[in-house]
């Protein structure tokens, strides 16, 4: 049996991400699916049940991490972008809090899909993340209005 190929990072090679400051991210679902929700023409998110879930564990990150904090986010019915920011060096890693808080959306949104008698898929997310160091005030004004104009260019794709 051939050994699995390694998985290449798509990481900055070097760089500690547990380091204070800012990092826009990207999840996205798995095989890009609609599951968060439908986005209307009005631009608003109708959210499905799993989009609430994804709402509420995105706005409680701080209670699990208090040295995390948000600032902008943007949720679209087949993934979330999300500025967070990290305000003490070593404290927690981005990737250990992607993981969490993927892991406790998807646990929540399987727990309530077999209460009601539907089967749960093994997953509802994509496999990794996208991330970007924000590195100056300049780049952060330019992540928070890509964020914030994504449900407008949703509607022209």
């Amino acid at each position: 049996m051939e050994p699995l190929p390694e998985r290449r990072s798509i990481r900055y090679a070097g760089y500690d991400y547990s380091r204070a400051g800012y990092y826009a991210l990207t999840i996205c679902t798995r095989n890009k699916e609609h599951l968060f929700g439908s986005l209307f023409p009005d631009e608003r998110l109708r959210l499905s049940r799993l989009g609430q879930v994804v709402v509420a564990q995105l706005e409680d990150l701080p209670h699990y991490y208090p040295t995390v904090r948000l600032d902008t986010w943007m949720l679209m019915p087949n993934h979330l972008h999300f500025i967070l920011v990290l305000t003490r060096n070593g404290a927690v890693a981005v990737s250990q809090i992607v993981g969490s808080f993927k892991s406790r959306c998807y646990g929540q949104w399987r727990a309530t899909l077999l209460a009601g008698g539907q089967p749960a898929p093994p997953s509802c997310w994509q496999r990794n993340y996208y991330e970007r160091i924000i590195r100056n005030s300049t780049e952060l004004e330019a992540q928070r209005r890509y964020i914030l104009e994504n449900p407008s260019r949703w509607n022209t794709l």
